[in-house]
Formats: C-alpha cells, structure tokens, sequence
C-alpha cells in the first residue's frame, strides 16, 4: 500500500510509512515496541527508588474519589520501567519524562491530602484519570478547556467533543500522559465553547475490546465533572481515530449527536486486500463481523454522519466503500474532500468539516427519537434509542428493526432475523403507567395491547414491552418467559465469543497448584496464562484482577466474567462444572467430548478445552475456560486485525507450540446455538 499515515497523537502529526501489510514502518514485531534509547542501570534503579517513594505516598490518599488524577502519573512510570518503554532520543529525555510524571503525582497527592483539586480549575489543557471497571486500572484521558468557559455542578450544560487518537506504536501511558501534561498546543479542532477530551483508548487497539469501553468511561468521568450536555456530545477521530469513529459512530450511533470519521479503515478483507486464496478459516470471517462498519451501516439513519479524506490518501478508498454502501441504503452522507492532500487534514476543508459538526452538535441529539433504526449482527450491539432486539433467530447473519411510533400508544416495525424484541415505554406517553399497553403493527400483523413486563432480574430498571416471533406469528411476551430465557439463551450481555468477556469486568483464576507430574496441559497452562496477564499489561495496560480458586467468593460472580485457567485435575471449579455438567463437554483425564451425535472428542493428554460461556453462577457475563484475547502479537501489526479470531469454543491439540497467531491448532471450534448448546453439525475449522 503506497501512502504516507499521518499519525495523529494528539496535538501532533508525526508521518509514518505504510508497508504493504497495513503495517507502520516503526512495529518492530511487538506492542509495546523495544526501546530505542533504554536506561542505564544506574538510571533505572534510581527511578525505581523514586517510584516507590511515590508510591507509598499515594496509600494516603488512594481512597480518594479523585486519587486516579494521581494514580495515572505513578502507573504510567511503573509500566515504562517494567516493559523499558524508552523511545526518546537518548536516555536523559525519559528520565525527564518520569520525573516529571512523579513530580506532578507528588503535587497532586499533597493537593487530594487537603481535599483540593487545583489541576481541575480554569481553563487549557489538563490530564485527568479515572478507574476502569474492568480490570481496575487508572486509565489517563486528555481535556482541552476553552478559554472563559463556565463549568461544573451547577453552571449550564457545555458541549463536548471526543477526539480519537490515530495509531502510535510507541505512545504508552508515559508518553501519552507526558504529552497532554505538558502540551501548549490545542488539537485539531477547536470547537468553540466546547470541551474536548482525548481518550487513551488503552493503547493501540483500534478502539476496540477494553479500548471501546475507554471511550466510554471516559466520557462518562468527563461528564459528570464538567457537567456535559449529553444530548450535545460529538465523535470524531483521524487514521486509527477514523477508524474507532467508524466503528464506534456505527455500533452506538444513538449515543452521539454527530460523528465525524477522518479516513482510518472500515473492514478487513477489503482493507487488508484478502484474497480468497489467502481467507482465515470460516469462523474468523463470520467474526469479522463483530466489527466491520458495513454491517452495521444503516444505523448511520440515526445520527449525522460526516466524513473526511485526503484526495490522494490511499485510506480514502474505506471511505468510498462506505459511500457506495450507505448510498445503497438510501443515505447520502456529507464526504469532503481535502484537494492534493495525503493521509492528513486540508488547511481549509478542516474548517468545513468543524462548522458542520458544530452545527449538528447545536442542534443537539434527540434521546427518543419517533423513528429508529437498528442493524446489527450480534446480540453484543442490541440496541439503537427505545430499540433492541433482545433474541435473535440466528446471530452472525444480518439482523435489522425499523421502529416508528405512529401515536401515542401505537407502534409501527418490520423486522428481519429477530425472534425476540423489546420497546423502552418511556417512549410513549402511557409509559409512566406500568399497567399501559400499546398497539404494534409488527411486519404488517397487528398486536394489540401489549403490556409492559418488569424484569424480575433487573429490579429498579424500567419495564419493556415484549414481543416474541414463535411459529411465524408475533405475540406478546410475558415476564415469566423473559425471566425463564435469561440463564438459558444468548443475550445482550452474554452473547457469545471469548473475546466478548474482556470488554467487561473479569477475573482471572489461577490454579492453586499443579498436580504431582506435571503434564502437558498443566505445562501450557502455565505458561498461557502468564503469556496472556503480561499482554493485558501490555497491550491493554491495566493489571488484571487475579486470584487463586481457594480465594473466590460469593461476590466476585456479582458482576464480573470468571476466567478459569487449568483443567479438571488443577483447578476444582474446572472440576466442579464437569461434575456438575454446567457445560455441553465431558473433560477428565483421558478426553475432551462434545455432548453432540455424533461426539467430538480429542485425548486430554494433549489438547486443551478453551470456551466463552454464559456464567450460571452470578450475574457476570461469562464464564471463560483457558483463553485470553485470541489475537495475538502477530496481528498487532495493524489494528484492522487486532478481532476475535476464535468463535465461542475451541478444541486446541497443544503440540504445537504456541507462536504470534495462536495458543494452539484448533482442531474443532465453533459457535454455540441460541441456547448455548454445541451445534450438532459443526463446519470443519479448515473450510474456508
């Protein structure tokens, strides 16, 4: 791929080369990159010494509710001396870096001391952290404050932009909270009257797995603190930014008054020019539809969509694509132009491009829209507005409601691929009452008096109005039958793949100790499970919440995904399940089976089970058996391969050794049904 990539990092635009692969020039085969100008010794203890000085200091405060504003500072040093992230000129100017970072962590502690927040006054440009549920972790973001705006608790609702970052190999913790501390710059955009924050989206992942729920998160902390208009929030991004502003516009398009998509890729096959000679195996090309925008197009109907390309950038031709789709659909989408630009922003279009964006932004979002439309995949991306398919009859393939309210108690939808879906009452005007009905007129058959039913495992949520697709006929669907499906079907928080758990809170469990002997399996184990907590550190930037099985308890499987490393004979909740035949396998000493006809079976000498499962012991989503996220090393090289490469469950034979592709060769791997079942007829893992 001839182009130059304009990686915009915050207020900066450093070029870097594409190679044919869609790989930059500076990966060096891992994520975080080796360092190009590492400590000395000396450099490095001395660091720590300070490090942990700091550190200790922090206990002080750490309970806090601002304590991540420091938090972010001390993590950011921890991980560039444990993973040596030094990319500077010469080692001096990572030493500056990390005594600045300790310097202001120190300021902020003595300031959370007194109760005070003086970094949160006035205006210009701040770095603020929060606490991710997922793992834990602080995770940093960037805001930049206009001059003169009047904020907080109290003052009148501002506007906000979310500015995504574009790709940077070497911008770790250090170097992101170091340039936004110490930036004198603005962004791109200066939108006025309008905060703009800068996610860290974990890293360098496209914007996808705990990097999506950054966005989030993040947004949600600025919000609440400086008293956000949510109706009035805008999307927007360049190169990698583009792409997790494709996604992330297409996916929660409900969620934003505007997105604006600065080039950044759409797809895989087409981006990554994959020939049908060269096709991954079937299931990694249905999961390609976990993120591919094109699936999720017609979900652009809900919020203004307006996009940018450089005339002679070669990430233009994503943009193109998505012209050609949506104009199919019946949308037409501002696309500007840049005239004889590459990857990067034309001087003047970019005002074109902020005026429109400010314009819808002014405008605000419309939280209840009348009309609504929703396209999706999986049950993972259920929901549009007052909209959500809530069972699907096949996920995987295209799923689709139109909804518009044609009174105040009447409904009009059509449907494709739903069985079950739910409308939110706070959209009709009987809503406030919970003994009020609607009509629906659903794929031209109507449904009279539909009542709302209350969740039994959701108190304190609103009720739904459901309906159910059974014998080609729609009908109302009571609470006791919504409450009978939630354990035992595929759902909006549960809805299948391995990968799906790490979006959310998890748990990793160890084994207390390997068994007299140590085999194979054991041996894997081991080494797996480390190999994925020092990815997550890595690549995802957060220490995960690990324990061992003796100490689980009743309250971790209240919200979070259990992650169970190990096998029958090294870890008794492996075991118990077994016993217990909470999933649709039989593994002991000699096998691994499949309870289908007939079985898939494999010796457990040398394979290993590795699943993601509905959790039937608490809340949490899943239950997931010796996996952590199946991309690998290899795959980092761009972000557009940075998706699930293996479906809910695999068989993996162990004597291959794992490499920066695999844990393993998967030997059978499928999806389970609807109802969480192996699949009697399973497609071979070699068809293509």
């Amino acid at each position: 791929m001839r182009s130059i990539l304009a990686l915009l990092l915050l207020t900066t635009a450093a070029h870097a080369q594409l190679r044919a692969d869609g790989a930059t020039a500076s990966f060096k085969g891992s994520l975080p990159p080796k360092p190009t100008a590492d400590l000395s010794a000396e450099q490095q203890a001395s660091l720590e010494v300070e490090l942990a000085a700091v550190a200790k200091a922090f206990e002080a405060v750490k309970k806090h509710e601002r304590s991540a504003d420091a938090a972010i500072f001390i993590k950011a040093v921890r991980y560039a001396l444990d993973f040596h992230e030094w990319y500077d000129k010469k080692p001096e100017d990572g030493v500056k870096k990390a005594t600045a970072l300790l310097t202001e962590a120190k300021a902020r502690i003595a300031a959370l001391a007194k109760n005070e927040t003086p970094w949160m006054m006035g205006s210009g440009q701040k770095v603020l952290g929060f606490y991710s549920r997922i793992d834990d972790s602080a995770q940093p973001y960037g805001v930049e404050v206009p001059e003169g705006l009047d904020y907080g608790a109290g003052k009148k609702l501002v506007p906000m932009w979310i500015w995504l970052h574009g790709r940077g190999d070497t911008a770790t913790d250090i170097h992101f909270v170091y340039s936004r501390l110490m930036a004198k710059k603005p962004g791109q955009f200066q939108p006025a009257g309008t905060i703009v924050i800068h996610p860290f989206g974990r890293y360098c992942n496209g914007w996808k797995s705990a990097g999506e729920t950054d966005v989030f998160e993040a947004r949600d902390d600025a919000t609440a603190r400086f008293n956000v208009d949510t109706n009035r929030i805008a999307l927007a991004g360049f190169s990698m930014g583009g792409a997790g502003a494709w996604h992330l516009g297409a996916h929660f398009a409900d969620q934003w008054a505007c997105v604006h998509t600065g080039a950044g890729f759409v797809d895989v096959q087409r981006y990554q020019k994959i020939t049908p000679d060269k096709m991954p195996p079937w299931y990694e090309q249905t999961l390609w539809g976990v993120y591919d925008v094109p699936d999720y197009a017609r979900n652009f109907f809900n919020v203004p969509l307006i996009s940018y390309s450089g005339e002679v950038d070669a990430q233009r031709d994503s943009a193109e694509y998505m012209m050609e789709v949506l104009g199919k659909e019946g949308l037409k989408v501002p696309h500007l132009i840049g005239p004889g630009m590459g990857h990067k922003y034309h001087p003047e279009v970019i005002k074109d491009v902020q005026k429109l964006v400010e314009a819808a932004v002014a405008k605000g979002r419309d939280p209840m829209p009348r009309k609504v439309v929703l396209q999706t995949r999986t049950l993972a991306y259920n929901r549009q507005f007052w909209v959500s398919v809530e069972r699907m009859e096949q996920q995987w393939e295209d799923c689709r409601i139109e909804a518009e309210v044609t009174g105040d108690a009447a409904v009009t939808l059509t449907t494709k691929n739903v069985r079950v879906l739910a409308l939110d009452p706070t959209r009709f005007k009987s809503g406030s009452d919970k003994s009020s009905t609607i009509d629906v007129l659903i794929d031209g058959q109507q449904v009279n008096k539909v009542a709302q039913q209350h969740h039994g495992f959701y108190s304190g949520y609103l009720s739904y109005f459901y309906l159910e697709r059974r014998n080609n006929q729609w009908q109302p669907l009571t609470k006791t039958a919504v409450d009978d499906a939630y354990f035992t079907e595929k759902r909006n928080a549960s809805s299948g793949t391995i990968d799906d758990a790490f979006k959310h809170r998890f748990i990793i469990v160890l084994p207390d100790s390997a068994p007299t002997g140590e085999t194979s399996a054991d041996k894997w184990v081991k080494s797996e499970s480390a190999h994925f907590i020092q990815r997550w550190r890595g690549l995802m930037r957060g220490d995960p919440v690990i324990k061992r099985q003796s100490e689980i308890s009743g309250n971790d499987f209240a919200d979070a995904s259990i992650v169970l490393w190990g096998t029958p004979q090294s870890n008794s909740m492996i075991q118990t399940m077994m016993k217990d035949k909470a999933l649709p396998f039989d593994w002991n000493a000699k096998s691994i089976a499949a309870r289908t006809q007939p079985a898939i079976t494999a010796p457990s000498t040398d394979h290993i089970l590795s699943l993601g499962y509905r959790n039937s012991w608490g809340r949490g989503p899943y239950v997931v058996l010796n996996s952590g996220l199946t991309f690998r090393e290899a795959h980092d090289k761009t972000n557009s391969l940075q998706n699930p490469k293996l479906p809910d469950w695999a068989i993996l034979d162990i004597t291959q050794p794992p490499t920066a592709e695999s844990a393993g060769k998967a030997v059978a791997a499928d999806f389970f049904d609807e109802h969480w079942q192996v699949k009697p007829t399973m497609r071979g893992v070699d068809e293509r």
